[in-house]
């Protein structure tokens, strides 16, 4: 039995969230697993309310989350034919941007991966030429096989911000200490925000990441 692929053309949504004065800054904000994007773009109220115009892209993939009805969540990828969702997400993300470039002018532009929005987040910056200002990852790392030797300069030239709770139960401490520790021997530069919780997203949370990145 042989596996072929062929590309269609798929239909993606996305949300928005608009301050009602001026627009000062864009932030891409990209859900994680099981999340759809229209309860996601919500929990980006506190920087809305600072200026920022959030725009939330849905992942492509949605499924039931449990049995064959009811909450539907959405997933970036899984284990199955890996590479070419890889592909085709980072595709999409950049023709989102395309699709809404003109109107973010000069501004600057951020980019937030929460949980397995992260990697995501981390394989989109690699795979574009977009000029991001900041890269925030909130309760996620960035992915075993992302190339620093190709993507560190770049890395480098904008700021990092990661924030991990001290509670979170896809995270142990031990393994959030050996992740810095393998990102510090990359020679890349990042700050960390701890705080007191689990695996979400907390709105004083995401302030404080919002000030160092601004």
């Amino acid at each position: 039995m042989q596996s072929h692929n062929i590309s269609v053309q798929k239909t993606a949504r996305y949300y928005t969230l608009r301050p009602e004065g001026e627009v000062k800054a864009v932030v891409f904000a990209l859900h994680g697993y099981r999340q759809l994007a229209r309860y996601f773009a919500p929990l980006f109220q506190p920087l809305v309310d600072q200026g920022a115009l959030i725009i939330v892209p849905e992942a492509l993939n949605r499924f039931y989350i449990e049995g064959y009805s009811g909450r539907v969540g959405a997933s970036w990828m899984t284990k199955e034919d890996r590479e070419t969702d890889i592909q085709d997400y980072v595709r999409y993300l950049n023709t989102l941007y395309e699709e809404v470039s003109a109107e973010l002018s000069d501004l600057p532009i951020h980019l937030l991966g929460f949980s397995q929005g992260g990697p995501t987040a981390c394989r989109w910056l690699a795979g574009s030429n977009i000029p991001f200002k900041s890269l925030m990852l909130y309760a996620t790392v960035f992915p075993n096989d992302f190339d620093f030797t190709i993507h560190g300069d770049r890395l480098n030239a904008l700021k990092c911000v990661m924030a991990f709770g001290d509670q979170d139960q896809f995270a142990s401490e031990a393994t959030i200490e050996e992740k810095m520790k393998w990102l510090k021997s990359k020679n890349f530069e990042f700050d960390v925000v701890r705080f007191i919780g689990g695996h979400d997203i907390q709105a004083d949370v995401l302030s404080e990441i919002w000030k160092k990145v601004t």
